[in-house]
């Protein structure tokens, strides 16, 4: 998919830019480095858009709230920039949904000095976001020249912000949105072989477009994670306490008649998957029914590492325990660092998903890989899709 890309060589004095990016990091707690990595990457972007002249409109969503929640207004992402050193960004929060807010906000940008940047109210605060509302695309319209979607991890929405604002506007594709789908997409253009798929996580059903895409193209797809417990239910084992998504039993299934799916010969199981729980490994084939598994063990991870080595494409989605907590993260670490042992050269190595990021970033070794997607969601309906998401086939629209 061949995207529009805005030219960065010239002068863009006197150009108001809407820029989509994803800068949806939690408010609370300390400031990791899984979340300063999702708004560093806009950095350059929006301050090479400055330095040429353009006024900045940068907007972005921020949990899912139920209409006006100033717990959740992108004001309080200000200190969070300041923090990972970005650039110097002044809020304008007016209502851009009614009438009187929309001129205020026309007003300020209008007036504002080249090379401005301002920061909008969180977008999902209109109802006509999530909807698509083309009287709301209209709005943010009316206030920029340009559209530029840098945002690959809300690509996959068909909301205003995203797809509805490219109808109104000249519109471009982002540095950051161009490296996702130009990293993404050597997976799915003829991907080296063996290609090995890695998917982990909690829920199987909210994966299984993705897992079934897989199949079809990749030479393995391991399994991991609680996703692997349907896979036991199918089987009719035993699966103790351990967490399961009774929705995904008959998908799990009808996959297990497939050779290329692979799951866990062991895992490390507890009493109770929690903080401080003493954990040991055990055959998951002879769980106890006061057992609960919390990792993949020691045996899978040798015999996945092994697949690792002889993998020539390796993508890895969804952490494959409980990874934040100390007794069931082994797991996740121990496929991280051989991925990214085999990454760079010996294989092409993709890894992807808002809880997959923590590891990776804790391993030390996230420089190893050749791709780190910050878009989870995105990422696996990419690989569903063949790369042909919403907010990015809107952009290839005259």
């Amino acid at each position: 998919m061949k995207l529009p890309v805005l030219s960065l060589s010239k002068s863009l004095k006197g150009k108001r830019i809407f820029l989509r990016v994803d800068w949806n990091v939690p408010l609370k707690g300390a400031f990791a480095a899984e979340d300063s990595l999702k708004m560093t990457r806009s950095f350059a972007t929006i301050e090479e858009l400055s330095k040429r002249g353009a006024v900045v409109l940068v907007a972005t969503h921020l949990g899912r709230p139920e209409g006006w929640d100033e717990d959740l207004s992108t004001a309080k992402l200000l200190p969070k920039v300041m923090a990972a050193k970005g650039p110097k960004v002044h809020f304008l929060g007016q209502g851009l949904d009614k009438q009187e807010g929309l001129k205020k906000a026309v007003k300020e940008i209008e007036s504002a000095k080249p090379g401005s940047i301002f920061l909008l109210e969180n977008v999902r605060f209109y109802a006509g976001e999530e909807k698509n509302d083309v009287k709301l695309a209209k709005a943010y319209a009316s206030l920029a020249d340009i559209f530029v979607n840098d945002a690959f991890a809300s690509s996959h929405r068909k909301h205003a912000s995203v797809v509805g604002i490219a109808g109104q506007l000249p519109h471009f594709a982002g540095p950051t949105l161009i490296q996702e789908v130009v990293a993404l997409g050597k997976l799915l253009d003829k991907p080296k072989k063996p290609y090995l798929a890695i998917i982990g996580g909690a829920k199987l059903t909210t994966k299984l477009p993705a897992i079934e895409a897989l199949l079809k193209v990749a030479d393995r797809v391991l399994i991991g994670g609680a996703m692997a417990h349907a896979f036991y239910a199918a089987k009719k084992w035993e699966i103790g306490k351990s967490y399961i998504e009774k929705e995904g039993i008959a998908a799990a299934r009808k996959m297990l008649k497939n050779p290329k799916i692979g799951l866990p010969a062991d895992g490390v199981a507890a009493k109770k998957v929690e903080p401080g729980a003493k954990a040991w490994s055990v055959n998951v084939a002879k769980l106890k029914k006061s057992e609960a598994i919390g990792d993949i063990g020691p045996v899978t991870m040798r015999e996945w590492s092994e697949e690792i080595r002889k993998a020539k494409t390796i993508v890895w989605n969804g952490p494959l325990g409980v990874a934040d907590i100390p007794a069931f993260s082994h797991g996740s670490m121990v496929i991280c660092r051989a991925m990214a042992a085999r990454s760079m050269g010996k294989a092409y190595g993709v890894v992807g998903g808002g809880d997959t990021l923590p590891v990776v970033l804790r391993s030390g070794m996230e420089e190893w890989f050749d791709h780190i997607s910050t878009g989870g969601g995105a990422m696996l309906e990419f690989i569903t899709k063949k790369g042909k998401l919403p907010g990015l086939t809107c952009l290839t629209s005259k």
